[in-house]
């Protein structure tokens, strides 16, 4: 009940039934259980989710010990929550340790499960996310071309998880400025994504984003939001129209409509973005 409670964006009702499951896995099987210790994994996923990073990070930290200690460090379950401590350590802006961290957990992965195997090829793909905040964005695209390879490999050119390693591949080209090339990459990308997921999925309107990102670097700004309006659009649809990527998809339209010199126009979805947010921040958004 609780994961789809979070799954469905309600993380404040989530929270309260994880920790009413805690409490009475903690007196039925005890505090070292490992339905115990995957209620409190879960726990510590759900408090990132309520933006409660440093919470979160403690939290990992905690399970992880136990679960090394009850498991074993090399177990998947141990290393999930490792990725977890990982996850929150980006969150709070330690991406040196988190780097560490996810380099620790893939390579334990390669030796428990192989170097091929799904949980792997994950944890290599947080690497590059880490190398990219960094600032060591030619490592970070080198990274990901490897990953790109080794996900066709196993798992087909159009797996969803190619495909978001092939985003990553986009991020890296436009940080270096070759904003030609990344354009190229990402339209591919979106197209594939579109067919294989979908036009309203969540993968799909990231890569449409890209390329709008492209286009306006490339000047070509009312090309650009074309893209952009049509993810604000698809997002509203269905996400609604007050849902955080939704306002974020309106203040990229606005901005493009201000490049544009139609500032006039951009104030309304500056208008509505900023109109929604009191609002989001009272439910705790």
């Amino acid at each position: 009940m609780a994961y789809v409670l979070a799954q469905s964006g309600r993380a404040a009702d989530a929270h309260q039934v994880y920790l009413s499951v805690l409490a009475a896995r903690e007196r039925t099987m005890g505090p070292d259980h490992p339905d115990t210790l995957r209620c409190r994994h879960n726990l510590a996923y759900n408090l990132s989710r309520l933006g409660r990073p440093e919470d979160s990070h403690d939290l990992a930290r905690e399970v992880a010990a136990a679960r090394a200690r009850v498991l074993g460090p090399e177990h998947p379950d141990t290393l999930v929550t490792r990725c977890e401590v990982a996850h929150a350590l980006g969150r709070l802006g330690r991406w040196s340790e988190a780097l560490e961290t996810y380099r620790e957990v893939a390579e334990a992965r390669a030796r428990a499960l192989g170097p091929d195997h799904a949980d792997t090829l994950a944890a290599r793909h947080e690497i590059g996310i880490a190398l990219g905040r960094l600032g060591h964005v030619g490592e970070a695209l080198d990274h990901y071309r490897d990953l790109v390879a080794d996900r066709t490999r196993v798992q087909g050119p159009a797996h969803p998880d190619t495909l978001r390693a092939r985003h990553g591949i986009c991020v890296g080209l436009g940080r270096l400025g070759r904003w030609a090339e990344a354009l190229a990459e990402a339209r591919e990308v979106c197209a594939q994504r579109e067919r294989v997921l979908g036009a309203e999925h969540p993968d799909t309107l990231v890569s449409r984003r890209e390329v709008a990102v492209g286009l306006g670097w490339l000047g070509r700004w009312a090309e650009a939001l074309t893209e952009y309006r049509r993810v604000a659009e698809t997002r509203a649809s269905v996400l609604g129209p007050d849902h955080p990527d939704t306002l974020a998809a309106r203040d990229d339209e606005a901005h493009c409509l201000d490049r544009l010199d139609r500032g006039r126009k951009a104030g309304r979805p500056h208008r509505r973005a900023a109109a929604l947010r009191p609002w989001r921040a009272a439910r705790g958004a």
